[in-house]
């Protein structure tokens, strides 16, 4: 009898982990979803019609493939490394240009499922457009010439709302802003400042299918193509009808194949539900004394000593 080892169910899982974030990241790089996320993230975006954005949007949309190091910087990339340092991968990068002079924005699309992964994500937020600042060296600024930086913005999609009732949706800002520290009777405006707006992080928080009718628009579009609920020819109409979105081959395809991959996963979960519960069952069994070691070990392709230890490491007690 062949089992399945732990390693190779790891394999499985952390492959169904990879193409479900694949299908999640391709699925945003859509220019039309680019296009309604600068509308309602970004502040130079605000006066445009989704159109307008989508036609803003300079070259393709850079999803985590290329790579760099600092210190040998041609071009904006979706990978950097410092020396003693882990490498950190930009979910989405891409260029947009506003205004008459069509000038020329850093844009960083991640999309993030767990909202508290260990370590405070807005920290990590935070450090990503600055990262994307100091790539711009020799490429948009030297360091005998700082005015040519372009402002990043870090756009992050929480797809687990932070709020306390778990359907709270909401949008989040972070930027440098001055503060007059001396005189305290002087007002920001009379005192000479420098351009100090080159960065800003944002939070979109939404909660799959519970925020698909957010007040917001942007929240609620991403809920309906995020959705693992919503099938896809369901899903297509809606995004249509309600919100322009033209589809693609693209777009269809990865949101077709991110819901089978979701059924998938599910299936592999019970599956591995009902296995735990048979496991459990043989366990209570053989310390019961109603099954023999020897027929338990064989029949789950184990020696008894494997077996001993199993249950022991699952708080059973193996009989005498």
């Amino acid at each position: 009898m062949t089992k399945e080892t732990h390693i190779s169910s790891s394999i499985d899982t952390a492959g169904d982990k990879a193409q479900y974030d694949e299908h999640i990241k391709n699925l945003i790089k859509d220019k039309n979803v680019l296009a309604y996320i600068l509308v309602y993230t970004v502040e130079e975006f605000a006066d445009y019609t989704i159109e307008q954005a989508r036609d803003a949007i300079d070259g393709e949309p850079e999803v985590t493939k290329r790579k760099i190091r600092p210190d040998v910087v041609h071009t904006l990339e979706n990978e950097s490394k410092i020396p003693g340092e882990g490498v950190m991968y930009f979910d989405i990068v891409f260029y947009a240009r506003y205004g008459n002079e069509r000038k020329k924005l850093y844009v960083n699309i991640e999309a993030q499922k767990s909202f508290y992964p260990g370590y405070d994500l807005v920290t990590r937020g935070i450090i990503y457009p600055a990262r994307l600042i100091s790539q711009q060296m020799d490429v948009e600024y030297t360091a005998n010439d700082y005015d040519g930086v372009k402002k990043v913005y870090s756009i992050w999609i929480c797809m687990n709302a932070p709020g306390k009732n778990r359907d709270d949706d909401s949008i989040i800002k972070y930027s440098i802003k001055p503060d007059v520290v001396y005189p305290k009777d002087k007002r920001i405006e009379e005192i000479a400042t420098g351009r100090y707006d080159i960065m800003s992080t944002v939070f979109v928080n939404l909660n799959a299918d519970k925020t698909i009718n957010s007040k917001n628009k942007l929240i609620s579009m991403l809920s309906t193509l995020l959705s693992v609920d919503i099938k896809t020819q369901e899903k297509k109409k809606r995004l249509e009808e309600e919100y322009g979105i033209k589809m693609s081959k693209e777009l269809e395809s990865e949101m077709s194949a991110m819901c089978n991959l979701s059924d998938i996963v599910e299936e592999r979960g019970i599956e591995k539900g009902i296995e735990q519960g048979k496991l459990a069952t043989t366990f209570e069994f053989v310390q019961s004394k109603a099954l023999s070691p020897q027929i338990a070990a064989e029949s789950l392709g184990v020696t008894v000593e494997q077996l001993k230890a199993n249950m022991e490491k699952a708080g059973f007690t193996f009989p005498d």
